[in-house]
Formats: C-alpha cells, sequence, structure tokens
C-alpha cells in the first residue's frame, strides 16, 4: 500500500524546546493520517480477523494522558519504506541545509512519542486520539532523500510564517508487510 505526506514548515536542526518542535511537527500529520483509516483496508481490516473480531486496524497507546494511534504497528507486522522529496529555500549545497539533522527531526515528527518528556506542552489534549505514522522508527525499513531549491513558497497559504528553515517535503510511504498475517492480509495486494 502507497501513500502521501506533505509537510510545510520549519524543520529546526536544534531546536530551544525540541519536544514541542517534534509535537507540532505530527499535528501537520495527524489530521493526514486520521483521513487515512477512514479509507480501505485500514477501515475494514476487522473483517479480515477470525474468530470475532475486536481488533482495531490500528493500537491506541497511551502516553502522558494522551492516547496516540500510530498505524503502521510491530502487531500487526507491518514496516515502512520512505522517499523524502525535501524542497527549502536555500541553494543546494551550501552550508546551511543540514539534511542529516532535518531527517532525524522529521522522523521524531513521523513516530509516536515514547515517553512524557517527548509531549510538547501545546499538545492538543482534547481531539481524542492523535494518529502517527510509526509505533516507533524502528520499523522504516528503507529512506532516501532527495533534496532540491524551493523556487517559490509563495503558493502555500498566505498565513503561514516562512522563514529561512521553512521546509516543504513530500512523503511517499510504502506499507510492507514484515510477515503475512490474517490481520494484514489486506495490506498484502
Amino acid at each position: 500500500m502507497k501513500f502521501k505526506l506533505l509537510y510545510f514548515g520549519d524543520i529546526l536542526i536544534n531546536p530551544k524546546k525540541r519536544a514541542q518542535h517534534i509535537a507540532d511537527i505530527r499535528m501537520q500529520f495527524h489530521p493526514q493520517l486520521k483521513k487515512l483509516v477512514e479509507h480501505s483496508p485500514w477501515n475494514n481490516l476487522t473483517q479480515y480477523m477470525v474468530p470475532n473480531p475486536t481488533k482495531s486496524p490500528v493500537t491506541t497507546k497511551h502516553v502522558g494522558g494522551i492516547d496516540w494511534n500510530p498505524i503502521i504497528t510491530p502487531n500487526l507486522k507491518l514496516i515502512a519504506e520512505l522517499d523524502i522529496q525535501m524542497l527549502h529555500p536555500e541553494i543546494v549545497g551550501v552550508p546551511r541545509s543540514d539534511i542529516d539533522n532535518r531527517v532525524k527531526t522529521i522522523l521524531d515528527g513521523l513516530r509516536c512519542p515514547q515517553n512524557e518528556h517527548e509531549i510538547g506542552a501545546n499538545t492538543p489534549r482534547d481531539i481524542g486520539p492523535i494518529y502517527t505514522l510509526l509505533d516507533d522508527d524502528h520499523l522504516i525499513t528503507k529512506l532516501s532523500v532527495n533534496t532540491s531549491h524551493l523556487l517559490d513558497s509563495g503558493m502555500f497559504d498566505e498565513n503561514i510564517v516562512r522563514t529561512p528553515d521553512s521546509i516543504f517535503m513530500l512523503i511517499d510511504v510504502n506499507v510492507r508487510v514484515a510477515e503475512g498475517t490474517l490481520e494484514n492480509l489486506p495490506f498484502m495486494v
């Protein structure tokens, strides 16, 4: 199964409030992932489970008083391959374009927080479960990153504050089955 996630905003390399920065990134992915699980195969996963299906296509984790729903989890034996297209305002190849730390930051934003210290103070607590792509980043088995110069950020919403750290990312996600089970049968197509 393949789908795309979009991100436009800052990817700070060493933010002072790292947990909040990662939380802000997570909250850009949350509505996209929430919409994804409304569609097949996520929404009808229970019909493939026997007997008496009771599991949800996502596993809820409780961290820091918030429910988190990662959609790629070890219990479903799913893994992810990511192809990241990163467009940033700097000319490619200048010292300011720190790719490895930006990739680490975005990967942290794609995974569920592992403890309370990884949850930002401004993370909403009253919106129901927050969806994340990954239970943990060890479920990524393939990663490729391509960078390019973002020629015009004017195509984005005028209300979004643009800074030299603003990046547009298109993340191609390929969900793979690590081990076939009845629960992950819909993902083998």
